[in-house]
């Protein structure tokens, strides 16, 4: 799916990929298959973020943007000769997004997995205070003209969930315990704004 995105530094530091305690587990419940290694898909990562956490692991890298390290800018142009996947990741990535191109996305990473892949989703929670701050904050800047006025998509945990399951993904789970907290930020304060996380196999 040709759609553009892009990171950021103060959502970069409440994701999971963050910390070493979260990569940890993600690695532990997901990258552990059969036919070692396990081959992820992170997709808007960076050379710095999920994938310098992760050695031994193969982890591509789907990014359009220029500088970060990617192995392709987006996941529809992934060959069909390229091994698939068993674990894809989309984090702090679906709030530049619409509805209808999150759909898009998740069919195309779909197609590119392999037995009982699992997908994640983590994403500034807009239903918390922090994160409804945040969204406020972003449509001060946007009217200001730093961005366009429809360049953030905020989606809730509900509709993430939706979008899953309209997608084929009918095994959503939460996985809260994945949420960076005091205890991997410390002495810093805990990241804010909180992200909610969500794992989904077919």
């Amino acid at each position: 799916m040709a759609v553009g995105f892009g990171g950021s530094s103060v959502f970069n530091r409440a994701s999971p990929s963050s910390y070493p305690r979260c990569v940890a587990a993600i690695l532990r419940d997901y990258a552990t298959v059969p036919r070692p290694p396990a081959r992820i898909l992170d997709v808007g990562g960076t050379e710095r973020g999920f994938r310098s956490k992760a050695p031994g692991v193969t982890v591509v890298i789907a990014n359009p943007q220029k500088g970060v390290g990617a192995d392709v800018d987006y996941v529809s142009n992934i060959g069909p000769d390229v091994e698939g996947f068993d674990l894809a990741m989309l984090f702090g990535l679906i709030m530049y997004l619409k509805p209808e191109e999150v759909a898009g996305l998740l069919r195309d990473v779909k197609q590119r997995l392999r037995g009982p892949a699992t997908v994640m989703i983590a994403e500034p929670d807009p239903e918390t205070g922090w994160g409804w701050a945040e969204i406020q904050a972003k449509k001060i800047v946007a009217a200001l003209g730093a961005f366009p006025p429809d360049r953030f998509n905020f989606h809730t945990k509900g509709q993430a969930t939706e979008l899953l399951r309209q997608a084929g993904f009918n095994r959503v789970r939460e996985r809260a315990d994945l949420i960076p907290t005091f205890r991997d930020s410390a002495p810093l304060p805990a990241p804010r704004p909180a992200y909610y996380v969500l794992a989904a196999q077919v």
